[in-house]
């Protein structure tokens, strides 16, 4: 009994040294299959989340209006607007204290101004598909610049309350606004960024020069305790799918996503295949199999925005 004792120990060293050894390495272990329970009728889309949202159907809604929103997801882990304010509107300096917020500007132009780093503030002019992220715990304002309103599409958590620098004018009904004292500031624990340059203002035509020479290239945009957003890019023409191939899907949270150039295909589990245009919005709950692709002509990109900074994709053995 002891002898066996003493080879099972061996054998548990040599495969965690084995595992630890691969993780130093930079090397994934081996694809194992797992099995998962998923339900035989697609999980179904709550309100106000909609498998497509297209802009120009909400700018039609509000034909004449400077000034409008609409919530576009309000689940577990996001809560998405999409927010049209006229010329020289202004939103305050303020903070979420548990929550970053980022936004994709869709029309018009915006100045952002974003503690970043801490007590020291970068100014941004944001224009159609560009995207900024105000981190947790750092100040940020935005002004519509130009002469037509602004919309950007603005995600953050989805019970975060917002804290001003200066005391507002007048609460909301049932509300009083209180001084405070809390942490700002760089979060301590906030999960690395894998290398990346400290950045909080994208563009697309920045980044197509970081990857000059490629046709196809993804990058990291936002990777925080509670969101992670990816810039993907490429051409219709230099996909290769496998017949088949049902994407992945994810079992404890949605993804969603902006078109930020181009147009971009989906296929979401229980529907059509749908082409989406630059501005629109898409959404595809926990649990569906779903593959974004770029579709049309010249370069097309999307942002892929999931909760979790390193949130796991279940796709088909192969």
């Amino acid at each position: 009994m002891n002898s066996n004792r003493r080879w099972i120990r061996i054998l548990c060293a040599g495969l965690l040294g084995a595992a630890m050894a691969a993780a130093q390495s930079g090397q994934k272990p081996p694809a194992r299959v797992f099995y998962v329970p998923k339900p035989i009728q697609p999980t179904p889309y709550e309100a106000p989340m909609k498998p497509f949202v297209r802009l120009a159907d909400l700018k039609a809604k509000h034909a004449g209006q400077a000034n409008w929103s609409e919530l576009v997801v309000l689940d577990h882990n996001n809560r998405a607007e999409v927010i049209s304010a006229a010329p020289g509107t202004k939103v305050p300096r303020h903070l979420h204290s548990d929550a970053p917020e980022y936004w994709v500007v869709q029309q018009g132009k915006i100045r952002f101004e974003v503690e970043d780093p801490p007590g020291n503030f970068q100014t941004f002019e944001a224009s159609q598909g560009d995207l900024i992220l105000a981190p947790e715990r750092h100040l940020h304002s935005l002004e519509v610049i130009g002469n037509e309103p602004a919309i950007r599409y603005q995600v953050t958590l989805p019970d975060t309350t917002t804290i001003y620098e200066t005391k507002p004018g007048t609460p909301l009904k049932g509300e009083v606004y209180t001084p405070v004292t809390l942490s700002i500031g760089d979060n301590p624990d906030e999960v690395p960024d894998e290398g990346k340059p400290r950045r909080v203002f994208f563009t697309i035509d920045e980044l197509q020069k970081e990857h000059a020479g490629r046709r196809a290239w993804a990058d990291l945009a936002i990777r925080k305790n509670r969101a992670h957003a990816n810039v993907i890019c490429g051409y219709a023409g230099d996909r290769k799918r496998p017949q088949g191939d049902l994407g992945h899907y994810h079992t404890d949270f949605a993804e969603m996503w902006v078109v930020m150039r181009g147009r971009q295909s989906f296929e979401i589990e229980g529907m059509d295949t749908f082409v989406a245009s630059m501005g629109d919005m898409v959404y595809a709950p926990a649990k569906r199999w779903h593959q974004p692709e770029p579709a049309g002509e010249g370069m097309s990109c999307r942002l892929a925005m999931t909760p979790y900074p390193a949130g796991n994709h279940l796709y088909q053995p192969k």
